[in-house]
């Protein structure tokens, strides 16, 4: 079949890079080119659609994508359409069309809606429509989940902070919260299709609901969304530090399907660095919420980001990470070395540090932090958790387990493949915790 004889009934795949933003929008993605007609492929090698939802956040991220994009650059080795959506494509447009041959169309999340007339017009030529980021809203377009008992809901877009290294304003726009009743009636149909857990999303829940011009925050909206029938569980990511309320803390406390896991980036123990972050909070104030999160929450899982190698960061700044780290006592942390983003702020600034002192400070770091993940999680041995099952693991013969507060856990391959199980935690490792499931 030719390229201009492409129909619909064709098969598409999308390969996700980045966040669990990006993955719940390639859930609307494949939902609107199923609604469409196409079908969905197995894999990259099997479709004639293929769709990179990207990711800008960090340059390895980029990185990843143009490499993937140059294995295409034979017209015998690609699909019949390649098409680039996503952070990448906010911030190259064309560009990305320049760069990499092989890509027919690049499109924006607010031309989503129009993603099947895109591809067939696309068959004339290389293509860039990206809409108004400013007025993407793809939360009633069709959805394709993988299934399973737990989903994603957004309950806001964008970001209003002005961190100085983020790309994250300029390519997913202002803040733009949802109405509370639309979330809850999403959850409300998720849970009736069978989900028993919701994770929140938004690139700073603490500040949902300032731009709706109402009094229902973020704890109000956790309420609303733990009562409705058959959701067993809700968590919510990320929080900015600055914004946490204790009214959040409390639901958190008092609300039963309401999960002890906080996701709170911290991004550097040094209060210079903090500062020239443009973050809004210095290392005592979050030294002193990570206290008070865990006295108001019992049993509290506390993990975070932070960022080695900001631009300036003296010996001291970094030792003060490390001290930070090592008071605070994650129970896990995600460890990036710094990328300058163009047209953010910090990638103007001169005292850039040495990629190899970056590398040896994040090995340092990620030292530190792997033992006192071990720690926590060896804690756990011989306790009994509620786990939620997510499906066959990897490696092992084992069935993947989460619990409440977002530890894997692996039991054998006779438990149940769905559902919620009481499990007796055997042993931990690195990163991951083992057990067995509870009779009954």
């Amino acid at each position: 079949m030719s390229r201009q004889e492409l129909s619909n009934d064709n098969t598409f795949f999308v390969r996700t890079f980045g966040c669990q933003m990006n993955m719940h929008d390639s859930e609307h993605v494949a939902g609107v080119l199923t609604s469409a007609g196409y079908r969905r492929a197995a894999s990259i090698d099997d479709c004639d659609i293929l769709i990179f939802n990207t990711c800008c956040v960090r340059q390895s991220a980029e990185d990843r994508v143009w490499g993937n994009l140059a294995t295409l650059a034979s017209p015998d080795r690609r699909p019949r359409v390649v098409a680039v959506t996503g952070c990448m494509a906010q911030r190259h447009r064309e560009g990305i069309m320049t760069r990499a041959r092989a890509v027919d169309l690049v499109f924006g999340m607010d031309a989503l809606g129009r993603l099947p007339s895109l591809i067939a017009d696309c068959l004339s030529g290389p293509l860039c429509d990206m809409g108004d980021v400013a007025e993407a809203r793809i939360d009633c377009l069709p959805e394709m989940r993988e299934g399973g008992v737990r989903a994603w809901v957004p309950v806001s877009h964008g970001c209003d902070n002005d961190c100085t290294y983020c790309v994250v304003p300029s390519v997913r726009g202002l803040q733009r919260s949802r109405p509370a009743e639309e979330i809850v009636s999403e959850v409300a149909r998720l849970s009736l299709e069978g989900v028993l857990e919701v994770v929140l999303l938004g690139q700073n829940v603490n500040s949902y609901g300032r731009d709706l011009g109402g009094h229902l925050g973020f704890a109000g909206l956790l309420e609303k969304v733990a009562a409705v029938d058959g959701i067993s569980r809700v968590k919510f990511e990320t929080s900015h530090p600055r914004d946490l309320s204790e009214d959040v803390l409390e639901v958190m406390a008092s609300v039963p399907e309401v999960c002890e896991y906080l996701h709170l980036p911290v991004q550097s123990g040094s209060d210079r660095v903090l500062e020239r972050m443009n973050r809004g909070y210095g290392r005592d104030y979050y030294m002193e919420l990570a206290t008070r999160s865990r006295a108001t929450v019992p049993g509290l899982t506390l993990t975070t980001d932070v960022i080695v190698g900001f631009p300036g960061e003296t010996a001291d700044d970094f030792a003060d990470t490390v001290d930070l780290v090592r008071r605070v006592g994650f129970d896990a942390a995600y460890i990036f070395l710094y990328s300058a983003r163009e047209g953010t702020p910090a990638a103007e600034w001169a005292g850039d540090v040495p990629d190899p002192v970056k590398h040896q400070r994040h090995d340092e770091l990620a030292g530190v932090q792997d033992a006192a993940t071990a720690r926590s999680l060896a804690g756990l041995v011989s306790t009994l958790q509620q786990v939620l099952v997510e499906g066959e693991a990897k490696k092992g013969g084992m069935v993947r387990c989460r619990t409440r507060g977002n530890r894997v856990v692996l039991v054998p391959a006779g438990a149940p493949r769905r559902g919620v199980l009481d499990v007796t935690i055997t042993g931990s490792g690195r990163h991951a915790l083992r057990g067995e499931v509870v009779d009954g």
